[in-house]
């Protein structure tokens, strides 16, 4: 990539992911990867954990420059897609020449709870009809369920988990539809095969035995960090299905992510992190992920925004590194 002699006088405003085209109707959508913002945090128990994951799309559109440029300078044509991002460790350009688009953020309508979850269902559901590869920005870890249901199109899928949490409660004083259920939930989906929850670390009983009873792959994060995440994906996650991947950045150990609803210690380190979303790329065909949990008020010097930028862009980098 070659830099302009003058970048122009202004640049334009307000930023996509990573300067990608907007889309503003999902029944024009053309892109192999699809951005979507979901700004919600309901699903959160209040005030008994932290909230400010509603913020976490547009924070992350703010922390998403000199990592993959779309277009340079921002805004001019691209019509051949990304121009990609050169990784120094590999040697290599990642992403070069795909598709993208920037389909804005759910329109969240106030505190009706089963209408949000369903308008970030449809708005799922049309870009995967579409073709597109979903990457739904949130927001806490609820929208994982309706953005997964929004998959049936491509389904059956297996889910794979990434967190320090099991979130498979099946309510909270009558809610089912809380940032701690919502694996349970994708797990009730009936075009759902497997889960696999990975990184685990701080888990109620019952959740482990529920897990358990129903089948799933498990592995906390010291069997990670001992066996290595190339073999704990391996064992767990089937192998050449279609895959739905649910990344909670509080997978990662507390220090990497202050800015997150629930941090917790012991947790992975990011090239960790990095090593097992490749290994899962590899296992199968990656049709949408989800990344959560980003709390930008508790995040001062934006260091979260910038670890799940960078977490996004290094997984599309493994799903696409065969396709281009």
């Amino acid at each position: 990539m070659e830099l302009p002699a003058d970048p122009g006088l202004i640049w334009p405003s307000p930023r996509t992911f990573f300067g990608a085209p907007r889309c503003e109707d999902l029944e024009t959508l053309s892109a192999a990867v699809a951005f979507l913002g979901v700004p919600y945090d309901a699903g959160t128990l209040q005030p008994y954990i932290r909230t400010g994951q509603s913020a976490g799309p547009a924070a992350a559109r703010l922390s998403s420059y000199n990592q993959l440029d779309y277009a340079w300078p921002p805004g001019s044509s691209a019509s051949e897609g990304s121009l990609g991002w050169f990784d120094i460790e590999a040697k290599r350009e990642y992403l070069a020449g795909v598709t993208m688009a920037d389909c804005g953020d759910v329109a969240i309508a106030g505190a009706a709870i089963e209408q949000n979850l369903d308008r970030i269902t449809r708005a799922a559901r049309l870009m995967a009809e579409r073709g597109s590869l979903v990457v739904a920005v949130g927001g806490d870890h609820s929208i994982s369920f309706p953005v997964g249901r929004g998959m049936e199109s491509v389904g059956p899928i297996d889910v794979v988990h990434f967190d320090a949490h099991a979130d498979f409660t099946d309510h909270f004083f009558g809610a089912r539809y809380s940032h701690g259920s919502q694996l349970r939930r994708l797990s009730e989906l009936p075009f759902v095969r497997s889960i696999t929850a990975i990184g685990l670390r701080n888990v109620w009983k019952v959740e482990y035995d529920d897990l358990v009873k129903y089948g799933a792959g498990i592995a906390t994060t010291r069997d990670v960090l001992e066996s290595g995440p190339q073999e704990v994906v391996a064992r767990l996650v089937p192998e050449g299905g279609t895959l739905y991947v649910s990344i909670d950045i509080d997978v990662l150990d507390l220090p990497i992510v202050p800015g997150t609803t629930l941090p917790e210690p012991g947790g992975l380190s990011y090239r960790d992190l990095r090593a097992a979303l490749d290994a899962v790329a590899r296992r199968g065909r990656v049709v949408g992920f989800d990344i959560v949990e980003l709390d930008p008020p508790h995040d001062p010097p934006a260091a979260t925004s910038r670890v799940t930028t960078w977490l996004i862009i290094h997984f599309l980098s493994s799903i696409f590194a065969d396709r281009t």
